[in-house]
């Protein structure tokens, strides 16, 4: 068999089975898919090595920023400027300076307490419809640290107090 055979026999998988998602997911029960995403959600950590933890940018009351995200944006500012292909600017009020920080969807490689982690800046859709003053659409900007699952279970509870130290 040619490579160039190969590859249009791959091809026409990729599009079939990107064919069929589409059509489960548009005609398939909403139970079945919540039943089908849960299952395949648990069998793929058989697979990942990685915890994943996520801050989301706005608490549970929806009016106030976390307090842990914008520690983690802070501490994460100098790392994203070296580190980061695309950064964000904002300019503060008070001062002329400009603020750096991660775009959506970068990453940034950390070290804390003797563990690797994977800073990752992305966004949240939310999947129920409600007004916010704050958030456009449903989207809610999170950072996630992503970990070996063989770290320490104390790692998690400091990971967020110890960030403003760290960062000045």
């Amino acid at each position: 068999m040619k490579p160039t055979d190969m590859i249009t026999q791959v091809g026409s998988v990729i599009a079939s089975v990107m064919f069929a998602w589409a059509m489960f997911k548009q005609y398939c029960p909403h139970g079945l898919q919540e039943f089908m995403d849960k299952y395949s959600k648990r069998a793929f950590t058989f697979f990942y090595p990685y915890i994943q933890i996520t801050f989301n940018e706005f608490t549970g009351d929806r009016f106030m920023r976390s307090e842990a995200y914008s520690a983690i944006e802070n501490y994460l500012g100098s790392r994203s400027s070296t580190q980061a292909k695309r950064l964000k600017a904002d300019v503060v009020k008070s001062s002329q300076s400009i603020i750096l920080s991660m775009d959506d969807y970068e990453e940034v490689d950390d070290e804390f307490q003797g563990v690797k982690l994977k800073w990752a800046a992305g966004k949240h859709i939310s999947k129920t419809q409600s007004v916010s003053l704050l958030s456009c659409n449903g989207r809610e900007e999170v950072l996630q640290a992503h970990f070996p699952s063989e770290t320490p279970a104390t790692l998690p509870r400091g990971l967020p107090e110890s960030c403003p130290e760290r960062g000045e």
